[in-house]
């Protein structure tokens, strides 16, 4: 279709040889569909978030908000001088990595905890809606050059007050309260951490100890900046996907068991306070202030 052949003409840097083919097709309809499947996400995970009075403020949000925040505008930057000097391979690249690293690899992939299982209209939870309503403002306005249709569908399920089309709104322009460098700079080494914790998981999988990530407990052996900053982040648990993270002085290491406890039956997290109540039978603590 042509949204297919317009997205190929933005991969293609022109000021080199062109080549199209089946590969360089299957290539960006991978691309297309990755895209259109994070939208829906986004639009599913804003479904009950009304912009005019659950907007959270910045200074209010979680640290991996504020990094999210700090991305995006890092991404806006990026995506605008692209588009003024015409290098639209840029902008198909900078999309791409930013869908499918900063936001499915990382970013959704943590959120998801917070978006079923937590308090429904909670700061933390408003806190990470606001974000993504944030996101999808301006991805569908950075999108729209290139990938008309989706936009113009994705804009058309968007809540708030709004323009009858998403191209008669202007070009998103990066807030600089967003930009954070010494925040981006913690979440480097808090991002090699997690690559870390994952290798070491996947090793208890291949060895039948653990199958999810929530079966696991997790020690951190960590010194200097590196020690201060996970101490420091309030939502280490929630950021590794695991059921118990410690963290304690040492030279550098992880290590990783299955988590101690019962599993709970509404978030699958392990934890040795699972509640007996009849009204919370079966539920961690975390889950019966999320009902409360």
């Amino acid at each position: 279709g042509a949204e297919i052949i317009r997205l190929w003409t933005a991969y293609e840097d022109y000021g080199k040889d062109v080549s199209c083919g089946k590969g360089e097709l299957d290539r960006v309809t991978e691309t297309y569909r990755r895209i259109r499947n994070t939208m829906r996400f986004l639009l599913g995970a804003v479904s009950d978030f009304d912009p005019s009075k659950d907007m959270v403020p910045y200074e209010k949000l979680t640290a991996i908000d504020q990094w999210a925040l700090h991305e995006l505008y890092e991404l806006t930057e990026k995506v605008t001088q692209a588009y003024d000097s015409y290098e639209f391979y840029k902008v198909y690249h900078l999309l791409n990595n930013f869908f499918t690293v900063d936001l499915s690899a990382t970013y959704l992939d943590v959120l998801k905890d917070r978006l079923y299982t937590w308090k429904a209209d909670g700061t933390p939870r408003r806190g990470s809606q606001t974000v993504l309503f944030l996101i999808t403002d301006y991805l569908v306005r950075m999108m729209a050059p290139i990938l008309s249709f989706l936009s113009e569908e994705v804009y058309s399920y968007v809540k708030g007050n709004k323009a009858e089309s998403v191209f008669l709104l202007d070009f998103p322009e990066a807030q600089v309260a967003w930009n954070n460098p010494s925040l981006n700079q913690k979440f480097t080494g808090l991002l090699k951490v997690r690559g870390d914790v994952q290798k070491v998981l996947e090793n208890l999988r291949a060895q039948k100890v653990i199958g999810a990530s929530l079966e696991a407990s997790v020690t951190i052996k960590a010194e200097g900046d590196l020690l201060n900053d996970l101490k420091s982040f309030k939502d280490l648990r929630e950021f590794l996907i695991v059921s118990k993270v410690e963290v304690v002085m040492g030279s550098y290491e992880v290590l990783a068991e299955k988590a101690p406890g019962e599993k709970c039956v509404r978030c699958w997290t392990y934890s040795t306070e699972i509640s007996q109540a009849p009204a919370t039978l079966g539920i961690c603590p975390k889950c019966v202030e999320a009902l409360t």
